[in-house]
């Protein structure tokens, strides 16, 4: 008994088959007739998974698809369209038909009846339900309208160490050149000690309604009056994770509608490194274009002191190395002269005496009691780099002799 079920359900198959194979489809959608199902097997283009579907463009309102039967008898019932954003469109179908000898030729219009104000890309389906032939299913796409649009109307502002600006007004960035990607210009810097920005989202339109108007509105003028935007899940992108985090909180950190009340939206930051990461604010609509803010977050210490301490001890840094050369004759030989004890006081760190009497004979400082007694502190008492035509009085030529000069 199996046996003969198995077998009577494989010759169905087959006699479904050969009677589909009678069953044409094709559209208009190019400027040849393309063949939608042919023979019975429908083409890759227009399956559910097709890599490269067909995407009816936007400015096409209307389509016409073709069906060659043998059932003469096919209505609007055996004929199903299906799309996935009724907000956006409200597609419908008509049908018509002719005969054509021993065949009917069915014209199926589609009107696509999209909304001309923002956009978006729609699924379609289309199911045909032919009697004694079986079922069969294309798929295709439809750009309605244009989704980089922006949304009139939309505004935010920032609250940033307690102080409110604007920052979007009409979907447009004010001071775009602060919040774009190109960090060698300026760009807004928050700080460290900064752990929390808030955004205030809000629809100002001229004439704002708290009613939708009523049907299926298509016109742009009445739809830009509509006080209410759809915004899908705003997300945050972190270029250096290792550095700082970032999330959103608020009654819109998983979107939500924006009317002509204020909605508030909570940025929030947490340092786990030293360093500074660029950090990207989406803003999506879903029928609108997505705006996009840039800024950076600064997790350095206070004043960057965290850079001078990398570039102090940055490798190949020849400025640093010579310094620490320099300090380390100066210290080696400061140690040398205490040991030895021939000189006194400040007389005792290489190369010191030398430069304050250089500065000296520079300043013609040497001759004025200022001068000699700058060089007593010092303990550089002796003999002068300057000709001096008058007797020493302190000295006679017999008791000259160097104290703490070079």
């Amino acid at each position: 008994m199996t046996r003969y079920l198995i077998l009577l359900g494989l010759f169905n198959l087959v006699h479904l088959s050969e009677i589909c194979k009678t069953l044409q489809v094709s559209t208009n959608l190019k400027k040849s007739q393309d063949d939608i199902i042919s023979q019975g097997i429908t083409s890759k283009q227009w399956s559910r998974k097709a890599k490269n579907p067909i995407i009816v463009p936007a400015q096409q309102h209307v389509d016409y698809i073709y069906i060659t039967s043998d059932n003469p008898n096919l209505s609007l019932e055996n004929f199903q369209l299906i799309f996935d954003d009724h907000y956006y469109a409200d597609s419908t179908i008509r049908l018509d038909h002719r005969l054509n000898g021993k065949h009917t030729e069915y014209a199926i219009e589609i009107n696509y009846q999209c909304k001309e104000y923002g956009g978006t890309l729609i699924n379609y389906e289309m199911q045909f339900q032919v009697p004694e032939c079986g079922d069969a299913q294309i798929f295709w796409k439809k750009f309605c309208g244009n989704p980089l649009t922006l949304r009139e109307g939309f505004s935010v502002d920032m609250v940033y160490k307690n102080y409110r600006q604007e920052i979007i007004k009409n979907s447009e960035i004010i001071n775009a050149s602060y919040f774009d990607s190109d960090l060698d210009n300026y760009v807004f810097n928050v700080s460290r000690d900064i752990n929390v920005i808030k955004f205030i989202l809000q629809m100002k339109t001229n004439q704002q309604s708290d009613e939708l108007p009523e049907g299926f509105v298509t016109d742009v003028e009445t739809l830009k009056k509509i006080p209410e935007v759809n915004l899908t899940q705003p997300y945050v992108d972190v270029e250096m994770e290792n550095v700082t985090k970032s999330w959103f909180e608020g009654q819109l950190s998983n979107g939500g509608l924006i009317t002509n009340k204020e909605s508030e939206l909570t940025l929030n930051f947490k340092c786990v490194g030293l360093g500074t990461s660029k950090i990207e604010i989406t803003f999506p609509f879903q029928y609108f274009k997505d705006i996009t803010l840039v800024i950076v977050k600064d997790c350095n210490y206070a004043f960057k002191v965290q850079n001078v301490i990398n570039a102090k001890y940055q490798e190949g840094d020849t400025k640093s190395f010579a310094v620490y050369i320099i300090i380390f004759i100066v210290v080696f030989g400061l140690i040398i002269n205490l040991c030895i004890g021939r000189k006194k006081g400040l007389a005792n760190i290489p190369f010191f005496t030398s430069i304050i009497s250089l500065l000296l004979c520079i300043t013609c400082q040497q001759r004025t009691c200022i001068g000699k007694c700058i060089r007593k502190s010092f303990g550089l008492t002796g003999e002068t780099f300057l000709p001096n035509d008058e007797p020493d009085e302190t000295f006679s030529s017999g008791q000259k002799q160097f104290y703490g000069s070079i």
